[in-house]
């Protein structure tokens, strides 16, 4: 499988899910009518793309858009954009502050935690054995850490739209 397939089992599980839940049900279910060697493929791409994501100006978009971001909220927040498809994933890296263009602030908590089990979850159905590790970390956030105070300077658009 190749990165530009796995961007379109994103886009063909979304279509249609009405949430988060449902997004993480239809790729669990469309990833089990794979062989386990492609759904092993697609747990690589996804373990790659959120490696890419784990920078600190990311994290935080994630702060200000869900109104505060621990460890676990920033994977699910990573999980979440990875979700949303290659077009707002790619300009969310590019250029986080973008995001304030693209979401408004009564959307609810941007998470999806059940995306990020969805190989786990097929293979299992079709082998009845654990994914194979695919060995990939995302280690600590890249870029300068940041404090509360520096994200109206660095996220202006963010902050504006989402800040207390």
């Amino acid at each position: 499988m190749d990165l530009d397939t796995f961007w379109q089992i994103i886009d063909d599980t979304r279509a249609g899910a009405a949430d988060e839940s449902e997004h993480a049900d239809a790729l669990t279910g469309h990833l089990a009518g794979l062989a386990p060697d492609q759904i092993a493929d697609f747990d690589r791409h996804y373990a790659q793309q959120k490696a890419r994501s784990c920078t600190w100006l990311l994290w935080g978009a994630g702060y200000l858009v869900n109104g505060g971001c621990s460890d676990d909220g920033f994977d699910y927040f990573r999980d979440w954009l990875i979700g949303a498809g290659r077009t707002l994933f790619e300009q969310a890296l590019a250029d986080p502050d973008s995001l304030a263009e693209l979401l408004t602030p009564d959307q609810e908590e941007l998470e999806a935690e059940d995306l990020a089990y969805a190989a786990t979850h097929a293979y299992r159905q079709l082998t009845g054995a654990d994914l194979p590790s695919n060995g990939i970390t995302s280690g600590p956030p890249t870029g300068e850490p940041w404090e509360d105070e520096d994200l109206p300077t660095l996220l202006p658009h963010l902050s504006a739209r989402f800040a207390d």
